[in-house]
């Protein structure tokens, strides 16, 4: 972990939130494959747009670095989201 540049820090920890919680919705629900994959890609949509918003505003506060974290964060989720969402919904 202490080899990680900041951005690739922030994305591990950003999909592993989106992962947690869609695991406890689909523990407490009670929920199949294709709900699970529904709500990680929900959670990975609702997280990407999030940080695209965040970056935007470090981007405009001068704080690049970070700014391209996010951004980089933000792109990743929103990929996973239509990966996980379109294979939820391809099972459905």
């Amino acid at each position: 972990m202490k080899n990680l540049k900041p951005f690739q820090k922030l994305i591990l920890i950003h999909v592993a939130i989106a992962l947690v919680v869609a695991v406890y919705y689909s523990v407490t629900q009670k929920t199949d494959a294709v709900e699970f994959a529904l709500a990680f890609g929900v959670m990975c949509l609702l997280g990407g747009i999030a940080d695209l918003f965040i970056s935007v505003i470090l981007f405009i506060a001068a704080s690049r670095e970070w700014g391209k974290g996010f951004l980089l964060s933000g792109g990743v989720l929103l990929l996973l989201s239509g990966l996980s969402c379109g294979i939820g919904a391809g099972m459905y």
